[in-house]
């Protein structure tokens, strides 16, 4: 091998390292971009204030009384209607007599 191809071969290797060594730094840009999503990630749910368990949290107390007014409203109306029905029925029972 000459001297002068010798050279052309480093300076091929050179380039492909250079390459090589680019792609590994994108590669750690990456890697650093993905970190740094992960942990804004898990702010987002795991935060104790605003997180997503914090909401999911705030629902389920609001979905909970809304089940205790139904079922209060429920009660109410079952009564209203029962009385509806008795006067009703004692209207009817005073016209016959």
């Amino acid at each position: 091998m000459t001297q002068e191809q010798f050279e052309v071969t480093v300076t091929k290797l050179d380039n492909k390292i250079d390459r090589l060594t680019d792609s590994v730094e994108a590669i750690k840009e990456t890697q650093i971009e993905i970190n740094n999503k992960m942990s804004d990630f898990g702010k987002a749910i795991y935060n104790p204030d605003e997180g997503l368990y914090a909401r999911v949290k705030l629902q389920e107390a609001e979905i909970s009384d809304l089940k205790d007014f139904k079922k209060n409203i429920t009660k109410f109306l079952w009564i209203v209607t029962s009385a509806i029905t008795g006067i009703i029925i004692k209207f009817s029972f005073d016209l016959m007599n």
